[in-house]
């Protein structure tokens, strides 16, 4: 076997000019930045680059170490145009370091007036040096023979119209002045079409480079708090991101959701811990991965993607399996999920919604029957369920009775026990809970139960869900068409705020609620006020809501012949319309027949 033989001297040479505290590691972390660039004062080295994504912690860690030397100059090139304004940069940040500067004091007025190069300001006249001129005007100003590091930042920033060449160039010719060192930062996954060209004359100008692939160990904590870092660890590290702004927002977004959900509602079965899980989960989803289901493999879980994708808990159900990895430490706060997500989404809540449903876990006396369970447990759980229905009250909330539903139903689904009670007995049972329930101040959709985390379609508690939301349709438009008949026959035309309501809500209005408004109206005159003789402004525009009420039913098609022209027939042909030429007048223009 031949062995080549080592070169010692060349090895030795190697180690010398190698200043990198880490050789044999696979990834270089953020906060070695700071060892990296005190050993770069020392070495061989002229040119370092430092290459990394955004968020990771480049630039916090530079800062760092330019805190600790004072012969440091750091200068972002984010929307820097041309050259000259990075060399005007250097040089007053140069004068404003220096402790015995005469300029020192007058440097940030000096700035303002940048727009010329010679300067007179205050009997002093200052001409910033050009590139030539710069190393005898540093060596002056520092009066030492230091090292003096120059950092150049957001390198992937900089304004379109500054070739990066230009950027290499100046790092080139700076380098050529004597004690002088620079260091730029990037973010080469950010450069774009600029990449080619970079990696093209970086070789001729980069003496060495340095890649950061992970964020400080102690980054995530030193943001998010050490509490709560210790809680969603486990989670962020079975990810590969690096963004430490993913951990930053989601800072921000638990002290929203904390402003909200104050100390008082956190308790055994509701904590702290699974807020701050399911911020996390929220957060990462729609930031790391865009919304998608990332952790699915696109070619090999076709069949689990259809799964989550076939309602609109899907997503939710993904990111409790595949984010939160089911970590929650009581598995009825996932039913907070849904609105913790819309939340982070939209930016708008319903801290009623929210309070409630979290009144509703921790309210929940029964206990939770799972896997686990014995059949005699689960059989006991049915039991109970069932007398909860056949004694309800008519006070209880109905997102109450819907969660005990939710449990059990599946349960009998498996076991094939026929609950007890039909669907329909049940809708009856919840007559006084549903009347309760109904607010007319609101549209029929926000009247409605956000079933959420409801079942696939088909199952018992999918029926069962969809008879409660279509009970509390019917409810709603009762109460609302009886409010707008009894305003109607009243003649107070001034509250019209229940017609715009029952406008904005037909839209949303089911099959079977139809008939119910359609037999509201033609039994009420349509509920237009004939605008005959002397009328008021709130009367013709009462008449304007019920033109417009007509159109959109029309336009729904939920009869087959024309609603409008019936409408229309009906209006021409009383008999005062006949006589009153200023109502036949007032008619057409309100139905837009001139």
């Amino acid at each position: 076997m031949h062995y080549e033989r080592i070169n010692i001297r060349k090895l030795k040479l190697l180690v010398n000019n190698t200043f990198h505290i880490i050789l044999w590691r696979s990834f270089m972390k953020a906060n070695e930045i700071v060892s990296v660039l005190s050993h770069f004062k020392d070495s061989k080295y002229q040119k370092l680059f430092i290459d990394g994504p955004w968020g990771i912690g480049k630039t916090k860690y530079v800062l760092d170490f330019k805190k600790a030397y004072p012969d440091v100059c750091y200068v972002s090139l984010f929307g820097k145009k041309d050259t000259e304004s990075i060399i005007q940069e250097i040089y007053f940040q140069i004068i404003e370091n220096l402790p015995n500067s005469k300029l020192k004091k007058h440097s940030r007025k000096i700035r303002e007036h940048l727009s010329n190069i010679n300067i007179e300001f205050h009997g002093l006249t200052i001409s910033v040096p050009l590139i030539e001129k710069l190393h005898s005007t540093l060596y002056k100003e520092l009066d030492k023979k230091g090292e003096y590091l120059i950092i150049f930042d957001d390198l992937e920033r900089k304004h379109h119209d500054l070739d990066i060449k230009e950027v290499l160039g100046l790092i080139d010719s700076l380098s050529k002045i004597d004690n002088i060192k620079t260091i730029l930062i990037a973010a080469t996954n950010q450069l774009n079409d600029e990449n080619d060209t970079f990696n093209t004359y970086k070789e001729k100008t980069i003496d060495r480079t340095y890649t950061i692939e992970k964020y400080a160990d102690e980054a995530p904590g030193n943001i998010l708090g050490e509490e709560v870092w210790n809680v969603i660890s486990a989670l962020a590290e079975q990810f590969n991101f690096s963004n430490l702004r993913t951990f930053e927002k989601t800072n921000l977004f638990l002290k929203e959701v904390l402003s909200v959900i104050s100390d008082d509602h956190f308790t055994i079965k509701f904590t702290r811990d699974d807020i701050y899980k399911m911020c996390f989960a929220t957060v990462f989803f729609q930031v790391e991965h865009k919304g998608k289901m990332e952790l699915l493999d696109s070619d090999n879980d076709s069949f689990l993607k259809a799964h989550y994708q076939e309602n609109t808990s899907g997503i939710i159900e993904y990111i409790n399996d595949y984010v939160l990895k089911r970590s929650l430490g009581n598995d009825r706060n996932k039913n907070l999920l849904p609105l913790i997500k819309k939340w982070y989404d939209s930016g708008s809540f319903s801290e009623e919604k929210i309070i409630r449903e979290i009144n509703l876990i921790n309210s929940y006396k029964e206990s939770p029957k799972n896997f686990y369970s014995s059949e005699e447990e689960i059989l006991e759980l049915i039991t109970s369920s069932k007398d909860y229905i056949d004694n309800l009250v008519g006070t209880e909330n109905i997102n109450e009775i819907f969660s005990n539903l939710s449990i059990v139903f599946p349960w009998c689904q498996i076991l094939s026990i026929d609950f007890g009670i039909s669907n329909e007995d049940i809708i009856y049972k919840m007559k006084t809970n549903i009347s309760n329930h109904i607010n007319i101040e609101k549209t029929v959709y926000k009247n409605k139960i956000d079933f959420w985390n409801s079942p696939t379609e088909g199952t018992e508690l999918f029926s069962v869900s969809e008879s409660i939301n279509e009970s509390i349709e019917i409810a709603y438009f009762n109460d609302l068409l009886k409010q707008i008949k009894e305003l109607f026959h009243q003649e107070n035309y001034k509250d019209y705020y229940y017609l715009k309501i029952l406008i904005d809500s037909i839209n949303q209005i089911t099959f079977s609620s139809r008939e119910i408004v359609l037999e509201s109206l033609d039994d009420n005159d349509f509920f237009f006020p004939v605008p005959s003789g002397k009328i008021t402004d709130q009367q013709w525009q009462w008449c304007h809501f019920i033109v417009n009420l007509i159109a959109v039913i029309n336009k729904q098609k939920w009869i087959q012949e024309d609603y409008f022209d019936k409408f229309s027939a009906y209006i021409f042909n009383l008999e005062i319309t006949q006589k009153d030429k200023m109502l036949k007048h007032r008619i057409k223009h309100l139905l837009g027949y001139e």
